[in-house]
């Protein structure tokens, strides 16, 4: 898997500048329904945000014989590229990162621990459901514990975390959660939401609708999202 991601190159288009990609996976999961029985997600990251998440994920009974499947998601507020020898070649056509006030939050703690334990708190405002065409509407369930913290003072951007909904442990939306300075103000906490599936999504927040997309049968390409199979060796 490691292979695999790391042949992903995620580039940084205004700074024309490759984004590192980090060695370790932030999740390991498998997706007993979907016949995946092996995968992770991994980061590109410079500082702070991360700018893309990819997962890569084995099938190994496909009909077309035993592949990887990619999703790559960008969380970045610049545009981004992917690109992986002749298999892969796709820039984003929006930024990924799309932040949102988030009424009602109240002002983020001054400790870490402490902002962390509010987080979770606003998460469970938060639901989100998948329709999948064989199985029909699933409830996808968030994974309590942050995949990622960060920071980026530089930005104004005190303490963020991401967190997934899944289908099991299978990550299938993210929730980006964030506490930002505001100059002669209180700081305020936001959110931000990425696809991390072929399927189509939908988020609530407080029982309202506020976000979905619509379904990307791999390969698919979105404005910041893409998937697709790759070869195995």
């Amino acid at each position: 898997m490691k292979r695999v991601a790391e042949s992903i190159q995620i580039v940084d288009l205004p700074n024309v500048k490759a984004v590192p990609f980090v060695a370790e996976p932030i999740l390991r999961y498998s997706d007993a329904t979907r016949a995946n029985s092996e995968a992770a997600l991994w980061v590109w990251r410079d500082k702070g945000r991360p700018a893309a998440i990819v997962a890569t994920e084995f099938y190994p009974s496909r009909a077309d014989g035993p592949s990887w499947l990619y999703e790559i998601a960008s969380v970045s507020d610049r545009l981004i590229s992917a690109k992986c020898e002749n298999n892969l070649d796709w820039s984003a056509e929006q930024p990924g990162l799309s932040l949102q006030a988030l009424a009602n939050a109240g002002v983020p703690a001054d400790r870490p621990a402490r902002r962390l334990s509010q987080m979770k708190q606003l998460l469970r405002r938060f639901a989100a459901h998948e329709s999948a065409v064989i199985e029909g509407r699933i409830e996808l369930r968030p994974l309590t514990n942050a995949l990622q913290r960060y920071e980026d003072p530089e930005s104004q951007l005190i303490d963020g975390g991401l967190f997934a909904f899944a289908n099991g442990t299978n990550p299938e939306v993210f929730v980006l959660l964030e506490a930002h300075a505001v100059a002669g103000g209180p700081n305020v906490w936001k959110y931000s939401l990425a696809q991390m599936t072929g399927g189509e999504v939908t988020v609530t927040l407080d029982g309202t609708e506020i976000w979905s997309c619509e379904a990307a049968d791999p390969p698919a390409a979105r404005k910041a999202y893409v998937n697709g199979w790759l070869p195995t060796e």
